[in-house]
């Protein structure tokens, strides 16, 4: 077994290269391509009940596909006191022939990263926006980062606003993306601030309780809620889930025990049938689906395993 280390991985994958293999890994799932379990996960919680860490494992295999995919991630969300990265991680490639194992990708989370990026950056461009389009973001950490970076790029854009649990840290966020991508990044002092000023909302944080309000949208917004996923996280107010005019879930079993979308159906504010796929969305099985003339529309993304099949195969492929 080969064990492929961050620094061999990194060049491997770029942002249209890995929003690709996200998007044909979405329609393949669509078509009935691919088999992944329920994910399995590991809450960390302190003595008084406090939430501060977690870990997912998550899995899939494809039809005639030579290998299947096991992915570990975790994020303990105090590491960053202790100068530590609050993510890590590694991918198992198993022979789909053997069972055996091929590779070992200790990418420390890396992968996850990015391709949870470009989940965001297909669900944000379901929504069609001008170019002086403002991106917000809620939440400072590595992946408000990486979706700030690929839904740009992807999208054209160069309006940032950001809102995290400190403006200090929104400043540093804003500073380096505008260094590194020489896109506008602004910071603010507050989730309302951000949502008025953006058409596009991306919310990446590890909350247990809404940050976003019905109070905060303007009267027309796009949602991408990337953060809760698990059970006990909920980032989206479930009032703002049933005023949507079109919810999008990435796996909709998925979403209905672990995302914002599920929040509001345990609520008996949503309907549990009430959302589209986000997968077959992409494979054209919703060609009405008018995103341009609905006010309030949501993307609950939970992360799936065929994303991390898509992703790690794009790498093995290259290797």
């Amino acid at each position: 077994m080969y064990i492929v280390p961050l620094e061999e991985i990194k060049p491997l994958v770029s942002p249209p290269d890995a929003i690709e293999a996200v998007h044909k890994a979405y329609v393949s799932f669509s078509k009935g391509l691919i088999s992944q379990p329920q994910p399995m996960q590991m809450l960390f919680n302190e003595s008084d009940g406090s939430f501060f860490g977690d870990c997912h494992v998550k899995a899939a295999q494809k039809d005639l596909h030579p290998y299947y995919v096991i992915k570990i991630a975790s994020g303990f969300y105090k590491n960053t006191k202790q100068g530590l990265p609050a993510n890590s991680g590694l991918s198992l490639i198993m022979s789909a022939k053997t069972g055996y194992p091929i590779a070992m990708l200790n990418d420390d989370g890396w992968l996850t990263q990015i391709r949870t990026a470009a989940a965001g950056a297909l669900a944000a461009s379901l929504r069609p926006v001008g170019k002086d389009a403002c991106v917000g973001i809620i939440g400072t950490g590595t992946q408000a980062y990486w979706q700030a970076s690929f839904i740009s790029q992807h999208m054209g854009l160069k309006r940032i606003a950001i809102a995290g649990l400190s403006y200090e840290s929104s400043e540093e966020l804003c500073e380096r993306l505008n260094r590194e991508l020489g896109i506008t990044a602004v910071a603010m002092h507050s989730v309302k601030e951000v949502c008025q000023v953006s058409q596009i909302l991306v919310t990446v944080t590890p909350a247990t309780q809404p940050i976003v309000t019905i109070d905060d949208l303007p009267e027309s917004m796009h949602i991408i809620a990337v953060g809760a996923d698990s059970p006990e996280k909920n980032e989206i107010d479930p009032h703002i889930t049933a005023n949507a005019d079109i919810i999008v879930t990435d796996d909709h079993q998925q979403c209905v025990h672990h995302g914002d979308f599920g929040v509001a159906v345990r609520a008996g504010l949503v309907e549990d049938d009430a959302d589209i796929s986000l997968p077959d969305l992409l494979a054209g099985k919703y060609p009405k689906t008018d995103f341009a003339s609905a006010k309030i529309t949501l993307v609950d993304l939970t992360g799936i395993g065929v994303q991390d099949l898509a992703i790690a195969s794009l790498v093995v492929d290259k290797l």
